[in-house]
């Protein structure tokens, strides 16, 4: 008897017990939204309900059909976290900035963002010509590149804490490239040719080449083609008179369908990598299957249709959702993805009250992302800011519709110094 009298108020006490764990739940998370709430730094670009982030890249311009799919991606990753409700009571809003791949628009929106719309950070900058003549400004602060689309060694060599890579590396590219068809091909003392679009970047991937064919004993010859070239066929001539083992190719698609089109056009077949910018579906149908049985493209992303990973699946699932299912194997719009997850939990990682010197702080002392499949692992050091550092090759199934990966990153490791 004393055993059910007892049982009604022992069942009360712990219904009491959880209605408080609940209620100090309840007032925790609403501490932390109204602390949220209640702290701004508009000079910072932080807000009580919002953070503004700057992307600053070609929309319009000659690199557009790049950079428009990988600002895409980001705009997707963003859209889905603002949807689930932000982060800490915050939306992230995007301040997107076309800059026609013109320097001077590309000083004019990073100044603007720095200064008179203010923002957290900034990520993009698709113009490593354009990025050059910025570097002083952007290591002196108080804004950090984070996820910077083109590369600049400026920025990162050795590691700077205002600037970040977010992209596979110029370095890396070349040197998994080279490594790998000098193995495939079984070279002794390799011939390559290099295509590259006349700006900073291209013409740090033909000297990383050239290092590597001094490892090699071999031998390599850059080809500059200008911005907006419209005919390789200059370039190819002495290309095919060079009888190089392997074609590398840096720039915009246009540089590369022109010169695998001459290429085949000549009736000449020799096998070519590209950066990983233009590994895209378009730029392989445009080139046709018979230039494109020889093109191949390095990358430390994955397309969407290339693997079954909770990564990848995530991406297709959001790119139906939001409208860029087209965009979904689309390394670029693949990589846009991957930095719209650093801005993401970088911000998160800073708690309620989020500062530009926290960013800083925050990265600089060394910061990861596990991307869940979707690219090589993205992980910073304080003495490291490329991020992406594993590659692999992918070529294009035209029958299939899909792009194939051979090996695994880890394959590649052995190249990369």
């Amino acid at each position: 008897m004393t055993f059910k009298s007892n049982e009604p108020a022992s069942q009360g006490r712990l219904q009491t017990k959880k209605v408080l764990r609940q209620l100090g739940l309840a007032l925790s998370l609403s501490a932390t939204l109204i602390s949220s709430w209640a702290f701004e730094v508009p000079g910072d670009g932080v807000y009580a309900d919002r953070i503004d982030w700057a992307v600053l890249m070609d929309l319009s311009g000659p690199t557009a059909a790049n950079e428009v799919p990988w600002t895409n991606g980001v705009k997707a990753y963003i859209r889905k976290v603002n949807e689930e409700g932000g982060i800490h009571g915050r939306k992230i809003n995007l301040l997107v900035e076309d800059d026609r791949y013109d320097n001077a628009t590309i000083r004019v929106n990073f100044e603007r963002v720095v200064s008179q719309t203010p923002v957290l950070g900034i990520s993009g900058m698709g113009s490593s010509s354009g990025q050059a003549p910025l570097m002083p400004q952007i290591k002196r602060g108080p804004v950090p590149i984070v996820g910077a689309y083109a590369l600049n060694k400026l920025g990162y060599e050795p590691a700077h804490p205002m600037y970040y890579a977010g992209f596979c590396g110029t370095k890396e590219m070349a040197q998994a490239g080279v490594g790998y068809f000098n193995d495939r091909l079984k070279l002794k003392a390799p011939k390559v040719a290099v295509v590259h679009l006349d700006v900073a970047g291209g013409k740090e991937f033909a000297d990383y080449i050239a290092t590597e064919m001094v490892k090699l004993n071999g031998a390599s010859k850059a080809f500059p083609v200008k911005v907006g070239a419209a005919d390789v066929t200059a370039q190819v001539l002495e290309i095919i008179a060079m009888k190089p083992d392997v074609v590398a190719i840096y720039g915009i698609p246009s540089n590369s369908i022109l010169t695998m089109r001459a290429l085949q056009q000549y009736g000449v077949k020799i096998p070519a990598f590209a950066i990983t910018h233009l590994g895209t579906q378009e730029i392989y149908t445009a080139m046709g299957p018979e230039a494109g049985a020889n093109y191949h493209f390095m990358s430390c992303f994955s397309p969407a249709d290339s693997e079954d990973t909770p990564g990848m699946r995530e991406v297709s699932a959001y790119a139906e959702k939001f409208g860029y299912s087209s965009s979904k194997s689309n390394v670029n719009y693949v990589g846009g993805w991957v930095i719209g997850q650093l801005i993401a939990e970088s911000i998160r990682a800073m708690g309620p009250e989020p500062t530009r010197a926290k960013l800083v702080a925050l990265l600089n002392a060394g910061f990861q992302v596990d991307t869940k499949g979707v690219s090589s692992p993205l992980k910073y050091t304080k003495d490291d800011h490329r991020g992406l550092v594993g590659l692999r090759t992918y070529n294009y199934d035209y029958q299939t519709k899909k792009f194939k990966p051979f090996g695994q990153y880890a394959d590649y490791d052995k190249y990369l110094k």
